[in-house]
């Protein structure tokens, strides 16, 4: 004994636990399963659908509408902020989606490949500047960037590029004098900067 004691989690997921859930999420929900499953291990609900999302289990409910093309664009433009983040971004836009429903759907179209990288419109957010100032510095060459290989057309904007983070800190060391620090997401902006070691290749 070291004299600290350990923390015990409040609710924790023992293998029984998780075999219990992983049950009924692939068996059978929507009926109010997952609700007398928490009651019946006496934890809250949310714990139980939180620990489902995160193994990728999604509860099945009435069937959702149809997505939208600007709804896969905003799924595909933001995918790196994960499921509640995806949620709040199609609120704004007018759409309400479950998260459960957003996870399905980003997982179906191979979004989760680009989350180690950026859309034009996604780093433009970060450093606190319009899409265009990025368009315009992948143009010049100056920030390289590759086609994620979409079907827009060019009266959709055309091809969404996706920006590797390599690409975006060789960018900002070797063009800070574009960038206005006072605008960046300082949070953002120091992950960044230390996530990755000096490197050339692309």
């Amino acid at each position: 004994m070291t004299g600290k004691s350990l923390k015990r989690e409040q609710w924790p997921i023992t293998p029984e636990i998780h075999a219990r859930i992983e049950k009924v999420y692939k068996r059978d929900t929507g009926n109010g399963q997952v609700r007398a499953l928490a009651r019946g291990l006496g934890y809250p609900r949310w714990k139980i659908s939180r620990y489902a999302l995160k193994q990728g289990w999604t509860a099945k409910s009435t069937k959702e509408p149809p997505w939208s093309e600007n709804e896969i664009e905003i799924l595909q433009e933001y995918a790196y902020l994960g499921a509640e983040g995806l949620r709040r971004k199609l609120k704004q836009a007018g759409f309400k989606r479950s998260l459960a429903g957003i996870v399905l759907k980003r997982k179906r179209m191979g979004f989760l490949k680009y989350l180690d990288g950026y859309s034009a419109c996604g780093l433009a957010e970060f450093l606190g500047v319009d899409s265009h100032f990025i368009t315009r510095a992948i143009e010049a060459g100056r920030l390289k960037a590759k086609r994620r290989g979409t079907s827009r057309t060019k009266q959709q904007g055309g091809d969404i590029f996706y920006i590797p983070e390599k690409a975006v800190r060789a960018y900002i060391i070797n063009y800070m004098n574009e960038i206005d620090i006072r605008k960046v997401d300082k949070h953002w902006f120091v992950g960044l900067l230390t996530k990755w070691e000096m490197t050339t290749e692309f």
